[in-house]
């Protein structure tokens, strides 16, 4: 199966660079030879050579001051991200280095879903809450129970599913909306069903959309990649504020 996994373009790679420069910078504000000391040992072990050490280094101080100057002009997110895409494609050796790595050890270009654009994830986000209320109104009819407000069901959604899909990936997104849909589909349909058909019904599809989803993608959807930037139905949240409040 893992030979099906796409490499990345330069492009995409870039937007991998992006991404994991936003982790690095929370992390190099406990100090930049910290962060080295932690992590050239790691790339040694997994035989990147020290070309492509330096310049990943070199990168990493770019970031740091440019995440620093970046925060004090007031930009937002999208202006940060923007302004980082530009710093590395100044480097574009960066990614011909790690081509030849790939041949040497696979799996440094492999990637785990789209967590940059943050447009396409705010769109899915709002699209899947939006489903997954009317299905859960439509639920409430089919059992024969009181639909609560909209805004109330927003409160009882369980914290952790919320946050799971904050920080899901496009591909993820795509398909708990697929299954939401699905379920909106079944609880329309003219016939009667009862509660262990939805479920079971339910269950097949999910086990489909999984399976589809592994023979597109090459992974499994719980291997992909916890995107940095926090995306709600309000839109992309500061990383720092989103994970004080979530998890205090």
């Amino acid at each position: 199966m893992e030979e099906n996994v796409p490499l990345v373009t330069r492009e995409q790679y870039i937007e991998m660079l992006v991404e994991a420069s936003c982790w690095e910078a929370s992390e190099m504000e406990s100090g930049f030879l910290s962060w080295c000391e932690g992590h050239v040992p790691t790339w040694r072990k997994l035989g990147y050579d020290e070309i492509w050490i330096r310049q990943r280094i070199e990168t990493a101080q770019i970031t740091r001051g440019l995440h620093r100057e970046l925060k004090q002009k007031g930009l937002t997110i999208l202006e940060i991200r923007e302004e980082l895409r530009k710093a590395y494609a100044d480097h574009p050796e960066l990614f011909d280095l790690a081509r030849e790595r790939e041949r040497i050890h696979p799996g440094l270009l492999r990637y785990r879903g789209n967590t940059g654009d943050l447009r396409q994830r705010y769109t899915l986000r709002v699209l899947l809450y939006e489903t997954d209320k009317l299905t859960y109104e439509k639920l409430c009819r089919w059992c024969g129970l009181p639909v609560p407000d909209p805004e109330r069901i927003f409160r009882e959604h369980p914290d952790s599913e919320r946050v799971v899909r904050d920080l899901s990936t496009v591909e993820e997104l795509e398909l708990a909306l697929a299954l939401s849909r699905h379920a909106l589909h079944l609880l329309d349909a003219p016939e009667s069903l009862t509660k262990d058909q939805l479920a079971s019904l339910m269950e097949a599809h999910g086990k489909q959309l999984r399976a589809t989803f592994i023979a597109r993608y090459g992974y499994p959807p719980e291997d992909s990649t916890t995107p940095y930037v926090p995306v709600t139905i309000e839109g992309p949240q500061d990383h720092d504020v989103y994970y004080a409040k979530e998890y205090p």
